[in-house]
C-alpha cells in the first residue's frame, strides 16, 4: 500500500459522524403528557386511563358501586320510616292514643236510654270512610236491637299503644274490655278484643277512618 493510501485509510478510520441536533419538544404549559421508552412526548387520555384503570381491578369497582346502592338504600328507608316518626313529638302520640281511646270506648257504648246521644257522640269521633259505613250500621243493627232487645253495652279500653305514625295519620291498637246486657240476658257478659284504629288529622283533631278488629 503506497504512503497516499495508508494517509488517506487512516483519515477515514479516525473521522466521527455528528448527527444533526434534533430540536427538543417542549409540552404546552397545563397540558398532560406521558413519556414513553423512546423518550417522545405523547398526551394522555384521562377516559382511556380510566377505563384501564376499571378492567383491571373490576372487584373495586363493584365494591364502589354496592357502596353507593347501600347508601342510597340506607336514606330511603331513613327517610320512608325514620324521618316521618321523628317528625311526630311525642304531645302528638299522646293525642293519638286518647283520640283512639275515645273514640273506641264511644263507638262500642250505648244504651237504650240514651240512644241517639250516644250515637251521635260516637259519631263525632270519626271520618270517612268509616263514619258512613257506621251510620248504615247502626241505623240498620244497632237501633233497633238496642231498642227492641233492651241491650246495653259498655266498653272500656284497657291498653293502647301506637303501632304506626306519620304526619297527618297514625295507627293504635286498642285491647278493649266490653260489658253487655240485654233483657233475654241481664247477666253482664264480658266479651274481650282487640282492634287496630286508623286515624288522619282533620281540623286539628285526630279522628277514625278505620276499625279493623283483629
Amino acid at each position: 500500500m503506497s504512503p497516499s493510501e495508508e494517509s488517506t485509510a487512516g483519515e477515514s478510520e479516525g473521522s466521527v459522524e455528528i448527527p444533526a441536533e434534533t430540536p427538543a419538544v417542549t409540552p404546552a404549559a397545563g397540558s398532560a403528557v406521558e413519556t414513553p421508552p423512546d423518550g417522545g412526548v405523547t398526551a394522555v387520555d384521562p377516559a382511556r386511563g380510566v377505563m384501564t384503570w376499571c378492567r383491571a381491578r373490576p372487584m373495586a369497582v363493584l365494591a364502589a358501586v354496592l357502596l353507593m346502592a347501600s347508601a342510597v338504600a340506607a336514606g330511603s328507608v331513613y327517610w320512608w320510616l325514620f324521618r316521618p316518626d321523628r317528625l311526630t313529638d311525642a304531645n302528638t302520640q299522646q293525642q293519638v292514643v286518647a283520640a283512639a281511646k275515645d273514640g273506641t270506648e264511644a263507638l262500642l257504648s250505648y244504651s237504650p236510654e240514651n240512644l241517639d246521644q250516644d250515637l251521635a257522640n260516637a259519631k263525632s269521633h270519626l271520618t270517612d270512610p268509616f263514619l258512613g259505613y257506621y251510620g248504615d250500621f247502626t241505623d240498620t243493627v244497632v237501633a233497633p236491637a238496642t231498642r227492641d232487645k233492651g241491650v246495653k253495652t259498655e266498653a272500656n279500653v284497657a291498653r293502647a299503644a301506637v303501632s304506626q305514625i306519620r304526619p297527618g295519620r297514625a295507627e293504635v291498637l286498642v285491647f278493649v274490655n266490653q260489658v253487655t246486657t240485654s233483657k233475654d240476658r241481664p247477666t253482664p257478659a264480658l266479651a274481650t278484643s282487640s282492634v287496630l284504629v286508623t286515624l288522619v288529622s282533620s281540623g286539628g283533631r285526630w279522628l277514625i277512618s278505620e276499625f279493623e278488629q283483629i
